[in-house]
């Protein structure tokens, strides 16, 4: 029996990942997840009944895959990942995978309506991710990057401002169209 979830974005550990995890755990090794996928197919996330477990082996529709760049661990069970894409198409971000270094998918995030980002070859997308550990052992996977920190200083002061600045914008767009609306111009 398989049920599903609608989480927003929230990674759910694939079946594969699990299986991976336990032998490592077995041989007295952890699991690397070593890359992101992105994806542009929005789903809810298959999940097995039984386990609690996704059923997916791969992003239904994955556009981009990149690096792990940067990880900063707030807790045993709390990661901070950081990572650049540089797209090859333009593409909402529905879908994110989560990979391990031979290429598993370890965990999958998706949502059926709404998108993450908008992705375009004319720019250089910068994310920074917080994975929560929920199931199993925190040591028994290792979340590896492969480059300097990317020193994200003042990111959430940058969030506050870019809000309000779409506040306004949006706001602007209101305005026009109430002008509109009584003068019939912009």
């Amino acid at each position: 029996m398989t049920t599903t979830s609608d989480a927003l974005f929230t990674p759910i550990t694939t079946e594969a990942g699990h299986v991976a995890r336990m032998a490592a755990v077995a041989g007295g090794f952890a699991v690397d997840i070593t890359h992101i996928a992105l994806g542009a197919t929005g789903y809810t996330v298959p999940i097995n009944a039984t386990t609690g477990r996704s059923t997916a082996t791969a992003l239904r529709s994955e556009k981009d895959r990149a690096e792990i760049q940067d990880v900063r661990n707030v807790s045993d069970f709390q990661k901070d990942i950081s990572f650049i894409v540089e797209p090859s198409e333009e593409y909402y971000i529905r879908e994110i995978g989560f990979l391990m270094a031979d290429g598993t998918l370890y965990a999958v995030a998706s949502h059926p309506t709404l998108a993450l980002d908008w992705a375009s070859p004319q720019t250089r997308n910068l994310f920074a991710l917080e994975y929560i550990i929920e199931d199993g052992d925190a040591a028994s996977f290792n979340i590896v990057s492969n480059g300097p920190p990317l020193n994200l200083l003042m990111s959430r002061e940058f969030a506050v401002l870019s809000t309000l600045q779409f506040t306004n914008a949006l706001e602007n767009l209101r305005q026009a169209d109430r002008i509109h609306d009584i003068t019939g111009a912009y």
